[in-house]
């Protein structure tokens, strides 16, 4: 091999740049027909996906009428139409919930090793079978959620392969001919770059033999010529350079001294490490990282700030000094706070002494709101989810639906998840109402226990249907300085709590009395409960103290959120006590209403 590298760097300019642009035209062949070809299949793969998934998924809302009402004829007549105009399509079964065959297209009947494959447990489900018919992707989609079974599609991949391998011919015969037209091209133009050269290294020899009066005679304006010029150029130059040194020593001083405060001002933490792994230097950033003082930090082991990593502990170990290191790690402050951070490390050298320059940025706060912003998006996606499939699977029943009983029955059934929905929005705009500042409370006299009635009314529904003993206990009444509506809703709000954490058998108590000159409103249940840890926290926005309760109870974590923000809008205090599996009472005070001649008016 190294004959072989030896013999190429003989060749003459005009032979490299040849073997060169051949070689450039080869890779580049090479991987562009590689990209292509992945790309072209991936794409091709991607189309016919989706299009099973469109066919599975329209098969599946299609199927619900048929199959609800036992219409075996319909459901069959829709996967033999689908088999039928789609040429992809090689198979279409359906099967209900107990995983039973309903119906299929298979003419020699239904095949043993496809029953129970690929099951549609959560959304979309897909599996790539080997077969004799070649490939085929079963793309299966759960109908009514699973409820009332799921559909099976079965898409050939075959027509893939073919389309490629078409391509592919296409491209190579493309790369051939395109090296022919570059390896004439080289040749010509290395036969121009190769003159001028010559005539440069020519007058290298003489001046590197003491003339430095000596001129290269090179008339060209392109890059060779202003080599020429460039070398014509470098011996008036010699003079002129020793006499920058001093200059140039003095301008790297001060290179150095503007460099020194730009890593003490930086943002991001920047710490110096020798070769036994001992910190030499730490910028401000660092320390307020590490949450440590400067004289605790040097001389420290830099891997005891890292949390069992063992890809750091092996850069610091690998003999190779060129490579960098950087990696999203965990990190242990000096107070033994554990953080995130991003951390990149590189080796210099200095003095003669290599170091290990480390530069961290600390992402705690940032992992913690990407965190959040998943458990958002998830949460409100599924809770605004929800009702419209149910809402859609009752209206879609109650249109078949000939007994007007039955039917009225469904459609109460739709406006409840309606009522359900229009509640989570309602939610969504009164924070963002807050937020912008755009709606002001419209403080007037108001009659406390007024408030609990027309929060008590506003959840008449809910309570009929709850299952639970709910009542209402009046102490002395008290005017207050209140938005009645305003109150009214975060009141619903903490009842609607209630409500829902409470199993049926259970009660809920809403009640007022006076404490200290002031109003106290407070609901009382005898729910699941709250752990004391939590207690803080519940009021925060988007938090929910157990995600599987959420799941099963609904919500979307802005409720008490939003009654903090009302309760706080009215320059009042609330707070919680609350036992796991014993309940919790909520409780609200309101600042009595000082200007007694003022008309009170109840608005219910």
């Amino acid at each position: 091999m190294k004959k072989v590298i030896e013999s190429i760097d003989n060749f003459s300019i005009r032979t490299k740049l040849i073997l060169t642009v051949v070689g450039i035209i080869l890779v580049l062949g090479v991987l562009m027909a590689s990209y292509l070809n992945v790309v072209q299949t991936n794409m091709m793969k991607s189309e016919l996906n989706e299009k099973g998934i469109s066919i599975t998924r329209n098969l599946a809302e299609n199927s619900v009428n048929p199959i609800l009402t036992d219409n075996q004829v319909r459901l069959q007549w829709l996967v033999k139409t689908i088999k039928e105009s789609e040429s992809e399509v090689v198979y279409v079964f359906i099967v209900d919930e107990r995983g039973e065959i309903l119906v299929h297209t298979f003419s020699g009947g239904f095949p043993v090793d496809l029953k129970g494959i690929n099951p549609a447990d959560s959304g979309t489900g897909q599996l790539l079978l080997d077969t004799e018919k070649g490939y085929i992707r079963d793309i299966s989609y759960p109908i009514l959620d699973g409820s009332a079974g799921e559909v099976h599609v079965g898409m050939s991949q075959e027509s893939i392969g073919t389309t490629v391998d078409k391509f592919t011919q296409s491209l190579l015969l493309f790369v051939l001919l395109l090296l022919i037209v570059g390896s004439n091209v080289a040749y010509m133009a290395g036969s121009v770059v190769s003159s001028p050269i010559l005539e440069l290294k020519n007058s290298v020899e003489i001046f590197g033999k003491g003339d430095l009066d000596h001129k290269a005679r090179i008339t060209s304006q392109n890059e060779i010529g202003q080599l020429a010029d460039s070398f014509n150029d470098m011996a008036d130059h010699i003079g002129y350079l020793i006499n920058e040194k001093e200059k140039a020593a003095k301008e790297v001083l001060e290179t150095r001294n503007y460099l020194t405060k730009i890593v003490s001002g930086s943002l991001d933490g920047i710490v110096v490490i020798d070769v036994s792994g001992k910190v030499e230097f730490a910028n401000e950033s660092f320390m307020h990282i590490a949450e440590a003082d400067m004289d605790e930090i040097i001389g420290l082991d830099a891997l005891s700030f890292a949390i069992d990593d063992e890809d750091i502990v092996s850069y610091f170990e690998s003999p190779d000094k060129d490579s960098t290191f950087m990696k999203e790690m965990n990190f242990r402050a000096g107070n033994g706070n554990l953080k995130s951070i991003i951390m990149s490390i590189a080796v210099v050298e200095y003095r003669n002494e290599l170091k290990y320059v480390a530069v961290t940025k600390d992402i705690t706060e940032i992992k913690k709101l990407e965190q959040m912003k998943r458990n958002i998006i998830a949460n409100i996606s599924h809770e605004l989810r929800t009702p419209l499939n149910i809402m859609k699977g009752y209206v879609e029943i109650a249109l078949d639906e000939t007994d007007l009983e039955k039917r009225n029955l469904f459609l109460e059934k739709s406006l409840k998840a309606l009522e359900r929905q229009n509640w989570m929005i309602q939610d969504l705009l009164e924070v963002a109402r807050c937020d912008d500042e755009l709606e002001k409370m419209d403080m007037v006299k108001t009659s406390i226990n007024c408030v609990v009635d027309m929060a008590f009314k506003a959840l008449n529904g809910k309570v009929d249907v709850s299952g639970l003993n709910v009542n209402i206990r009046h102490g002395q009444d008290k005017f207050v300085r209140a938005d009645p509506e305003k109150l009214a809703y975060a009141l619903t709000k903490i009842i609607d709590n209630s409500l829902k954490f409470t199993e049926k058998g259970g009660s809920v108590e809403i009640g007022t009395f006076q404490d200290d000159g002031k109003a106290i409103v407070y609901v009382k249940d005898t729910g699941i409960g709250i752990p004391d840890d939590k207690l803080e926290l519940i009021f925060d926005r988007f938090y929910q103290v157990d995600s599987s309760s959420t799941r099963k109870y609904g919500g979307n974590g802005l409720g008490l959120n939003i009654v903090k923000t009302i309760v706080d809008g009215h320059e009042g205090k609330i707070w919680v006590e609350s036992a796991v599996g014993e309940g919790s009472t909520f409780f609200i005070t309101v600042p009595e209403f000082e200007n007694s001649k003022e008309t009170h008016v109840c608005p219910i």
